[in-house]
């Protein structure tokens, strides 16, 4: 298999054959032969080849942006943090690659001199642990193996790099207060970063403040949120969930939720954007299988949620009516905090409800996506209003994307492997 998988449109074959011949005469082999060989689906050879490469080198121009099969390859890239982009057109992005650079090689003319070019194999080479060096460019040329250290993405503050693997989604049929809608299946992830925390009041505020987001919708939803208790909303102002620096921001839709991830991905630099299904429940259990990530039973010294309502017939705890400050109690395996109760977080997916069972069905599923449509955008782990069982691991709630619920949101930020900008002339 090859090091590189070359994703380009067809069209743009005559152009992309340099690049090609240039990356190979660095030693790389390249992946861009599209004939299909007989006995095999167009799907089965692509997919095969792009899970094989180290890297995926996405060739943007005018016909491949608007190509199905590139920004799926693309995006396999961008999931598995072995992206790199290059332009020969001066293109508009779509917002999931927009904030990661790409090499302009736009007038490039075929130089591999070129600073952006060059940049270009820096970062090659920064993803792919060992490369094939040709000793001269004839072709009686002995290779030799030669180590590049592997690149370790470097995180903003707070964010955790959690390592990729399969694990059963969902929950078995043995465990109580489950749904119909939990059905298990396997499921493979690719690593991905995620962040210790909820956003907060205080990070949400600045956002609404920059774009006047609807701040004053925001608020009057909240404070209608803040007290719940069984069947019954009693409305009552808790000013520090309001304004406080480390409390979750919770009163807010799917659709505002997206909205900041734009927004900060511009501010930051980089790619921030909700997390998957998938990869919540996975950073949820860190690599447990109960209903839990404390084990068998949640008690309310571990988590924010009702304490009436206990999990099957454990003692009842605390009920503290409001939320509490990201960071409250013990974090689990992986090092995040409140994966359970205190707001309901929005995750990327549309909600179906024969998804899961689709994906049993096929045994294996990598780097689920959830449902291709939709009603509803899907919500995990549950709030402070919540019964035990609803904050389990598995639990799946959903809402309509436009609607402020009871939930908050956690981020995933995607690792700069990109081509960097090229230093400026003094």
């Amino acid at each position: 298999m090859s090091d590189i998988f070359l994703s380009y449109s067809q069209k743009d074959e005559d152009r992309v054959r340099p690049i090609v011949e240039q990356l190979e005469a660095q030693g790389w082999s390249v992946f861009w032969d599209r004939n299909i060989p007989p006995g095999k689906t167009w799907e089965e050879y692509i997919e095969m080849h792009l899970d094989a490469a180290r890297c995926v080198v996405v060739v943007w121009s005018k016909d491949s942006v608007r190509s199905h099969w590139v920004r799926t390859e693309a995006e396999e890239g961008r999931r598995k943090n072995i992206l790199v982009p290059l332009k020969i057109d001066e293109v508009t992005l779509s917002l999931a690659f927009r904030h990661i650079h790409a090499a302009d090689l736009t007038c490039w003319n075929n130089d591999a001199s070129h600073v952006q070019f060059k940049a270009c194999i820096d970062a090659i080479a920064a993803l792919i642990p060992k490369r094939i060096a040709k000793s001269d460019a004839t072709v009686k040329v002995s290779v030799t193996q030669v180590a590049r250290p592997v690149a370790e993405p470097q995180l903003p503050e707070n964010f955790v790099l959690i390592k990729g693997n399969t694990f059963t989604m969902g929950s078995p049929k043995i465990e109580k207060e489950k749904s119909g809608l939990e059905i298990q299946h396997k499921v493979k992830l690719s690593d991905f970063a995620i962040c210790r925390y909820v956003v907060t009041v205080e990070e949400y505020l600045e956002f609404t403040q920059e774009t006047e987001r609807r701040y004053s919708e925001w608020k009057e939803k909240a404070c209608e949120y803040n007290i719940t208790t069984g069947s019954d909303t009693h409305f009552k102002k808790h000013s520090e969930t309001l304004t406080g620096e480390r409390y979750p921001i919770f009163g807010v839709s799917w659709e505002d939720a997206l909205a900041y991830c734009e927004w900060l991905s511009e501010k930051r630099g980089g790619t921030y954007r909700l997390p998957t299904e998938a990869e919540w429940e996975y950073a949820c259990r860190a690599g447990t299988t109960t209903p839990f990530n404390t084990g068998e039973n949640l008690t309310t010294d571990q988590a924010n949620y009702d304490g009436n309502f206990p999990y099957r017939k454990y003692p009842k705890g605390e009920f503290r009516g409001k939320p509490v400050p990201v960071g409250s109690f013990k974090p689990n395996g992986y090092g995040l905090y409140n994966m359970h109760g205190n707001v309901w977080e929005w995750c990327s997916d549309w909600h179906e409800d024969g998804y899961y069972e689709e994906c049993r069905k096929n045994g294996l599923v990598e780097n689920p996506l959830g449902s291709e449509s939709g009603m509803n955008k899907v919500l995990r782990g549950g709030f402070w209003g919540s019964r035990a069982g609803y904050c389990r691991s598995a639990t799946r709630g959903c809402d309509f994307p436009s609607l402020r619920h009871l939930a908050g949101f956690r981020l995933v930020f995607v690792p700069q492997f990109s081509v960097a900008h090229p230093a400026k002339k003094e």
